[in-house]
C-alpha cells in the first residue's frame, strides 16, 4: 500500500518529480563524462610512450638499463620466444637494439638514438608504418632509414636523402654506414622524434657488429589486460641473468605525470559531489517545503509519522532509481562520441601538449565499472540526503482546528 501510494504521490506533480529527476540525470552524466575524459587523459598520456615505444614491459638483461651498453645486450631464446607467444593477454611484441651513434647529413651532424626494429613484428604491434608522415616504411631493400620529424626538420632531411651513421659498435667494434631516407616518422613524442632514426634489425645489428643480439624484447598487453598479473607469468619463464621491467620503472616522469592527474580526478570528483549534493538537496527542501500542507493534513487524520517517513524514503528512492537508470543510459552515447571524435588542441594549447610528448586530443575512456561507480553513489548521496525530508516529518505538527 505504502509502496503504491508513494509511486502516485510522485506523478501528482509530475513538474517538482521531473526537475528532481532531472537534477539526479545532470549529476550522473556530468560526473561519468568528468571521470571519463580524466581517465581517457592518463590513457592517452601512457598510449604515447608505451603503446608505441616501451611496451608495458621490456625483457631485458639485468644491468641494461642502469648501463645501456651493446655489452649488455644478448641473444634470444628461442624457447622464449615460443613462451611469449602462448601467454594470455599480450597483444604482441617484438625485437630491439638500441644504442647511438653520430648522424651526419647535408654537412651537418648530430648525436642520435638508433633503433633497429623488425619491421613486420612492430607493423602488427605499434603500427609504425602508420605513423609515416612522408616517403613509406621500411621495405625489403636493406640500408633503409626513418628519421624522427623533428630531427628530420633540425638537419633538413628530406625522403631521398642519404645519411651516415658513425659510432661504437659491440666488444669496441668501428660501426659506420650510409643509408638512405625512405621516410620521415612522427611517434608523437618530441623526445624521440627529434632524436631517433629507426632501421631493419638486421641493418641494426650489421651496423654495430651485434649479429643476432638485442637489447630489449618490448611486450605490449592486450586492453584491460593486468599488468601484475602478466609479469609474474612472465618472470617465472625468464632464464637467471633476465629481468622483465615495467613501463612505470622506465619513464618515472610519465608515472608521476600520471599519478598527478589522479590526484587532480579524486580532488575533482570529490568537489563534483559535493556540488552535485547541493543541487540534490536544493530539489528535495523544494519538495518538502511545496507538500507541508499536504503532509500535516496527512498527519491530522491519523496516518502514522513513521509510516510518512517511510513513504517519503520510498519516493526519493524511486525518483533517485528513475535518475540513475536515465543517466547511466544518457551518459553513455555521450562518452562513447567524445572516445570516437576526441576533443581536439589546435595552436599554442597543441604544441604545450605536444611537447610532452602527449598527442594533442583529448579522448573519453568508455569502462562501464566507472559508468556503474558513479551511479551507485549518487543513488546512494540521494537517499542519503532523503534524511532531510525523514526530520522534516518528524517535527512536523497537525493542522490546528480553528473554532
Amino acid at each position: 500500500m505504502i509502496i503504491k501510494l508513494s509511486w502516485r504521490n510522485l506523478w501528482r506533480n509530475r513538474r517538482r518529480t521531473l526537475i528532481t529527476v532531472a537534477s539526479i540525470v545532470f549529476a550522473i552524466v556530468f560526473a561519468i563524462f568528468m571521470d571519463s575524459l580524466l581517465l581517457g587523459l592518463n590513457k592517452q598520456m601512457a598510449d604515447s610512450l608505451v603503446g608505441v615505444y616501451s611496451g608495458h614491459f621490456q625483457i631485458q638483461q639485468e644491468g641494461y638499463w642502469e648501463d645501456k651498453s651493446l655489452h649488455n645486450s644478448f641473444v634470444p631464446d628461442k624457447n622464449l620466444n615460443t613462451e611469449l607467444a602462448g601467454m594470455e593477454g599480450i597483444k604482441g611484441f617484438s625485437y630491439r637494439l638500441e644504442s647511438v651513434a653520430l648522424l651526419a647529413s647535408n654537412e651537418l651532424t648530430r648525436g642520435t638514438l638508433v633503433m633497429g626494429i623488425d619491421p613486420d613484428k612492430e607493423k602488427n604491434i605499434t603500427g609504425f608504418d602508420k605513423k609515416i608522415i612522408q616517403g613509406k616504411y621500411l621495405g625489403e631493400a636493406n640500408n633503409q632509414a626513418l628519421v624522427g620529424k623533428g630531427l628530420a626538420e633540425k638537419m633538413n632531411i628530406l625522403v631521398g636523402d642519404s645519411l651516415v651513421l658513425v659510432g661504437e659498435g659491440y666488444h669496441g667494434a668501428s660501426a659506420a654506414d650510409k643509408y638512405m631516407v625512405s621516410g620521415i616518422i612522427r611517434l608523437g613524442s618530441p623526445d624521440l622524434d627529434n632524436n631517433i632514426v629507426i632501421l631493419k634489425l638486421e641493418d641494426a645489428q650489421f651496423l654495430y657488429g651485434a649479429y643476432d643480439r638485442l637489447t630489449s624484447i618490448p611486450v605490449f598487453l592486450k586492453p584491460n589486460q593486468s599488468q601484475e598479473q602478466a609479469l609474474a607469468a612472465l618472470e617465472t619463464k625468464l632464464e637467471a641473468g633476465f629481468t622483465a621491467k615495467p613501463w612505470q620503472e622506465m619513464l618515472p616522469m610519465l608515472t608521476q605525470s600520471i599519478g598527478l592527474i589522479d590526484a587532480m580526478r579524486v580532488i575533482t570528483i570529490v568537489l563534483l559531489y559535493i556540488l552535485i549534493s547541493f543541487s540534490i538537496l536544493g530539489t528535495i527542501i523544494m519538495m518538502v517545503h511545496e507538500r507541508l500542507n499536504e503532509l500535516r493534513i496527512v498527519l491530522s487524520i491519523g496516518m502514522r509519522k513513521t509510516k510518512m517517513q517511510l513513504m517519503i524514503l520510498i519516493e526519493t528512492f524511486f525518483m533517485a532509481l528513475l535518475g540513475a537508470v536515465l543517466g547511466f543510459l544518457s551518459s553513455y552515447p555521450l562518452v562513447s562520441y567524445f572516445k570516437a571524435r576526441p576533443i581536439e588542441f589546435r595552436g599554442k594549447t597543441a604544441a604545450g601538449w605536444e611537447a610532452y610528448g602527449i598527442d594533442p586530443i583529448l579522448p573519453t575512456l568508455v569502462d562501464f565499472g566507472v559508468f556503474t561507480k558513479h551511479t551507485l553513489i549518487i543513488l546512494v548521496v540521494s537517499i542519503l540526503l532523503s534524511i532531510y525530508a525523514i526530520r522534516q516529518v518528524s517535527i512536523l505538527k497537525p493542522v490546528a482546528s480553528k473554532k
